[in-house]
């Protein structure tokens, strides 16, 4: 029996849309993996060079023709779509696989789907296989979606990225209400506090080879770091949700607003980072602190160990994000261990959410300081296709801004505690010396009244 693949019914109207522009199309399907054999989807959205490349002079049929080969698939900007496009992910949801737009059966086309396959595996090299993805997928399978622009019917198969000469798999696509529900919101506030002596190696290189060697010390503590849920420590192959509610059992469309998503407040104990085994000296200090939002999604049948792997995994994932993204925006204008400089300060992007369409799950976005929602709104569009959301969809309120006059203050006083002793010793010394002179000006008057005794003494003789 082939995968079953449940997809959210507002997602047709969107494949509807891409239909009616009947060009060449790829882009990426959203969701999770609720068991080995069956998956669910809650956004696609095309890749952004796909409508960039779109020429309104280049509109006869035998230009349309053109682009619809399969030499126009330029797996490279897909690939670079998901390196973008996983940072507005929340946690457990990840890139299920890719869908084609086209007016030709794509499964028919050995060239296009020798491409495919290619492409789906360096996509799993770079989710599945990257340190920051915990929630791995249970199967070697990826799905492929073809939406034809000219019967308008969807056909959905998966193929196996370990074998290189399995033929893809036939699989069911549905399209329901409420797909996936009831969903579980796991939602916790993060205070992120450590620091990380640098050697003098290590004070020279740039800035995202140290926070790569922050990230990765913190990483593993993430990873060893208990979840407590609604203040409970449950085991990891306890049902996260157990009391089989009646939502749950209602069919799809027979599902409310309220009953599509629960939240659950998660409690993370991250243990104390392990400092290096030997000691060393260290010419500069690399110090994180802040809050961070921590929201991840996971189906209503996971387990306790389940929510717990996608809830670090939304914490390392939105970690990274932030310093990849900072550390683009310095490029060029670093400052590396200059001696003249006590504390440079550096403030990582904020993480804003925003609803999907179809969906109760939320993804994100990241703003510099000075920017504000309509930012996001132009980064949303460009990474997920989500052009219509309006500027007050975007929930800026989840992190607050970061506080400089109180970071510059802290590291005022640590610098105003290690200067402060060279006046005090100094104040110190000039005591001892003060001291010094003024009993030597008094042996002196001494001396010189006794010398003045004893000359009076001998006039008065003779």
């Amino acid at each position: 029996m082939g995968r079953t693949v449940i997809c959210e019914d507002g997602v047709e109207e969107y494949g509807a849309a891409l239909i009616a522009k009947k060009v060449l199309t790829v882009g990426l399907l959203f969701g999770q993996e609720i068991s080995s054999q069956k998956s669910c989807v809650i956004h696609i959205a095309r890749s952004p060079e796909f409508v960039d490349e779109e020429v309104e002079s280049s509109k006869s049929p035998s230009n349309l023709k053109k682009r619809s080969s399969a030499e126009d698939f330029d797996d490279r900007t897909v690939l670079d779509h998901v390196r973008q496009g996983i940072r507005a992910l929340p946690g457990g949801i990840t890139v299920l696989g890719l869908f084609v737009v086209s007016g030709f059966d794509i499964f028919q086309n050995q060239l296009l789907m020798n491409k495919i396959r290619k492409v789906l595996t360096s996509i799993d090299n770079v989710i599945g296989k990257s340190p920051i993805t915990l929630r791995h997928q249970l199967t070697c399978e990826r799905m492929v979606l073809h939406i034809c622009n000219k019967s308008f019917k969807y056909t959905c198969k998966t193929v196996d990225i370990a074998s290189p000469v399995a033929s893809p798999k036939p699989a069911e696509w549905k399209f329901v209400s409420a797909a996936g529900s009831p969903w579980i919101e796991l939602y916790c506030t993060l205070n992120v506090e450590f620091s990380l002596g640098l050697s003098d190696s290590e004070s020279s290189a740039s800035l995202r080879q140290q926070l790569e060697t922050g990230i990765g010390i913190y990483c593993k503590a993430v990873k060893q770091s208990l979840c407590l849920f609604d203040n409970k420590l449950l085991p990891d192959s306890d049902p996260l949700e157990s009391s089989g509610k009646a939502a749950g059992k209602k069919k799809h469309n027979q599902v409310t607003s309220e009953e599509r998503i629960k939240t659950v407040n998660v409690q993370v104990l991250i243990p104390e980072i392990e400092s290096k085994s030997e000691k060393q000296e260290c010419s500069s200090d690399l110090r994180f602190g802040g809050q961070m939002c921590i929201k991840s999604y996971i189906h209503g049948k996971a387990s306790v160990g389940e929510a717990c792997q996608v809830v670090k995994e939304d914490i390392l994932r939105s970690l990274w994000a932030r310093c990849d993204m900072h550390s683009d925006s310095l490029i060029g204008d670093e400052q590396r261990g200059q001696p003249d400089v006590k504390a440079v300060l550096h403030e990582p992007p904020r993480r804003v959410l925003a609803p999907l369409p179809y969906s109760p799950i939320s993804v994100s976005d990241y703003l510099f300081p000075g920017e504000g929602p309509a930012d996001s709104l132009v980064s949303l569009a460009d990474l997920l296709d989500l052009g219509l959301l309006q500027e007050g969809d975007v929930q800026d309120y989840w992190e607050a801004a970061a506080e400089v006059n109180e970071a510059l203050e802290a590291e005022c006083v640590l610098d105003t505690s290690t200067t402060n002793q060279l006046p005090s010793q100094q104040s110190a010394a000039a005591n001892t010396s003060n001291s010094l002179v003024i009993l030597l000006s008094a042996l002196i008057a001494l001396l010189a009244v006794m010398l003045s005794y004893f000359t009076l003494q001998i006039f008065r003789s003779n």
